[in-house]
């Protein structure tokens, strides 16, 4: 087996490599944005065909150390909700494939994610089982198309908790766990991972000390700070995705 595949050259590995660390200090800091800054760099290198696949596994992977470095900083009842719920969206998601176009998604999501960011003071009241599970299984259902539930899990959890630990650390079990289930499945319908496995441990260990060293930015700033950079990131991001829906709907 071959070190990389074939289409990936040093320089590319060292540009993901850099991308990596910076998407899991932006994760580790922030709690989101980490993931489009990775799939940006990796959609310049990584064939279309294994990008979604490639992202969902590394993500998942780098999620997962940071989950474990958080694992006394989540919010342990809404993780197995929204575990539970995403489980119905992955479902009905692999039912609609391929008959919802992806700019209509992007669009979608964008502009929600601006919009619940800029209403003043949003809150979500009397957070419920049920909600949670709701949330989880559009979460689920989108992540399979668009794959950046990093923004919307973020606003909803930044409406009612206040911890920027927390917040992060239950981002982490949640879209760690989210991306590893997609990785799975990309799997089932036929994805192998196998010429792509040493990238994949390569790019996990060097989003690793991309964790520690968001680790330490995060326990410097305070939650006042965090919550204003985090609306700041969330609305860039949704941004992101209203542009790339204009640009595929113009080609």
């Amino acid at each position: 087996m071959e070190l990389l595949p074939n289409s990936i050259t040093l320089f590319d590995l060292f540009l993901l490599i850099l991308f990596c660390f910076i998407g899991a200090a932006i994760s580790t800091s922030i709690g989101t944005g980490g993931g489009l800054v990775v799939i940006g760099a990796m959609s310049l290198v990584i064939p279309v065909t294994a990008l979604l696949s490639i992202h969902a596994i590394i993500q998942s992977g780098s999620g997962i150390l940071r989950a474990i470095m958080f694992r006394n900083s989540f919010y342990k009842k809404f993780f197995f909700l929204f575990m539970f719920g995403t489980l119905f969206g992955y479902f009905f998601a692999t039912q609609f494939l391929i008959v919802l176009p992806e700019y209509f998604l992007k669009l979608f999501l964008g502009l929600g994610i601006i919009i619940l960011t800029l209403i003043p003071n949003f809150k979500i009241d009397n957070i419920s089982n049920s909600k949670i599970i709701i949330f989880g299984a559009i979460t689920g259902f989108l992540t399979m198309f668009v794959g950046v539930m990093g923004p919307l899990l973020g606003i909803f959890l930044s409406s009612f908790l206040t911890n920027r630990h927390i917040i992060v650390g239950t981002l982490a079990w949640c879209i760690s766990f989210q991306n590893l289930g997609k990785a799975i499945i990309f799997g089932g319908l036929g994805f192998d991972y196998t010429p792509w496995i040493n990238l994949i441990l390569i790019l996990i260990v060097f989003s690793y000390f991309g964790t520690l060293f968001g680790k330490k930015l995060l326990d410097k700033s305070n939650d006042e700070l965090f919550k204003k950079i985090i609306k700041i990131v969330i609305i860039l991001l949704g941004g992101k995705l209203v542009i790339e829906s204009i640009l595929l709907m113009l080609k």
